[in-house]
């Protein structure tokens, strides 16, 4: 083999090696559309992102086509406006979060995943598969332009079978990549294996996805929202590493804001860049007062909670900045309790020598326990205070903070439950 073969194969080994090292656990986000992590599940995708050294894998299962199918009146299709809309959402807010430099926005790849072609997105700590099948309308009865196909249909059983956008009826030329799923259960088994595919050894993890009591918890919401939720929980059913955190999605807009000014402006921004790159392809966009009003809030519960740790898969490595973080957090966290997600929204920027307050929104009613660490693990502020109820509990922390950088915030819930997340303070 010629020597500068060997030395492009070895680099890119290195690469792929170096890629797949850097990640010491992994959040997911299921969802019907390309903007619904936006628009319900903003913060909490965000917290996930800032985690050091985890990723989030985004599974989009519509096109979002809105009846159009593959169908193009802009200059360009209009599922894809939508998607590339997504990938600005992504690329945005791993760059927020990492704080570094952005790069240039990445064209799809397609992958094969249980027998079908998927495009696939990756952008720094962010993971995009896109699904691209047929938007099933309000109702799930789905539109005529795509046959009537939904997921609702498909998992009732009142169509045997569902396929990407173009498809059927067929475009000339058919999108590519094209995948047809024979049944409910080859749909969620091709979630199940991405799943897989994108999990951490020895990590237990979440997926963010629509509540599936659409006459309770959930009410008045998209067939399409819904239907992701039960996909979500029959992909996740057999694997005990992986929790679900179900949001209220239409009828957020409803309830109280539980988002500082800070989080509502980032999720602003996120569903902004969204609608922007639909602007850009020449189409009505959705800022509207509607959409607006759900962005102030982000309402869930737990559904389901990991019992496991994900299996060995392979061998995983980390560079040493990145064991220090780990290892300084898994020291933190190392005291018997249970890692649970709950919306923490710190309400101002944090500035030393000033009043740090924080918003939570807790899993149940009891003591909270919010405390600061410095990144050597060194304990640096704490307030302990008592949550009356499950709506946002304020915490306010007195000159918490004499020196600029960044810190770990710990929030601690009945000494049961904690949740995590990085601040910067300037």
């Amino acid at each position: 083999m010629a020597k500068w073969l060997q030395c492009i194969i070895i680099a890119v080994c290195c690469f792929s090696l170096q890629s797949r090292a850097q990640f010491t656990s992994v959040s997911y986000s299921i969802q019907a559309h390309q903007d619904d992590w936006q628009l319900f599940m903003g913060s909490r995708v965000m917290t996930d992102l800032s985690v050091a050294n985890r990723k989030v894998v985004f599974i989009t299962l519509t096109a979002g086509d809105q009846s159009c199918g593959a169908c193009s009146y802009g200059n360009m299709k209009f599922f894809l406006a939508r998607e590339r809309g997504a990938m600005y959402s992504a690329k945005f807010a791993a760059d927020l979060a990492l704080g570094t430099a952005p790069t240039d926005l990445p064209g799809p790849t397609t992958v094969a995943i249980n027998g079908h072609n998927i495009a696939k997105y990756v952008y720094k700590n962010t993971v995009n598969y896109f699904l691209r099948l047929p938007d099933g309308n309000l109702d799930g009865l789905g539109f005529n332009n795509n046959n009537n196909q939904s997921l609702n249909r498909l998992r009732t059983g009142n169509i045997p079978t569902i396929s990407t956008v173009g498809v059927s009826p067929p475009d000339i030329p058919i999108p590519q990549p094209q995948a047809t799923y024979t049944g409910w259960s080859d749909l969620t088994n091709t979630i199940r294996a991405i799943i897989v595919a994108e999990k951490v050894t020895g990590t237990q993890s979440y997926i963010h996805t629509a509540h599936t009591n659409f006459n309770g918890y959930n009410p008045n919401d998209h067939s399409d929202h819904i239907n992701s939720g039960y996909a979500s929980a029959a992909a996740a059913s057999s694997l005990n590493y992986i929790g679900i955190n179900s949001f209220m999605d239409y009828h957020s807009s409803s309830q109280s804001a539980n988002l500082s000014f800070n989080d509502f402006a980032t999720a602003a921004a996120l569903f902004s860049l969204q609608v922007m790159s639909i602007s850009e392809a020449e189409y009505q966009n959705d800022f509207n007062s509607g959409h607006v009003g759900w962005l102030p809030m982000d309402y869930f519960v737990v559904t389901k909670t990991p019992t496991a740790n994900a299996p060995f898969t392979g061998g995983r490595g980390t560079n040493s900045e990145e064991e220090a973080n780990t290892d300084m957090e898994k020291a933190v966290n190392n005291n018997g309790l249970t890692e649970i997600p709950m919306i923490v929204s710190v309400t101002s920027p944090a500035y030393i020598e000033k009043d740090i307050s924080i918003l939570v929104s807790p899993l149940e009613k009891g003591q909270v326990n919010s405390s600061i660490y410095d990144m050597a693990g060194n304990l640096v502020a704490e307030l302990n205070t008592t949550a009356a109820n499950r709506d946002p509990h304020l915490v306010t922390l007195k000159q918490a903070i004499k020196t600029k950088g960044t810190y770990l915030l710990k929030t601690t819930l009945n000494n049961k439950y904690f949740e995590t997340r990085k601040i910067v303070v300037e």
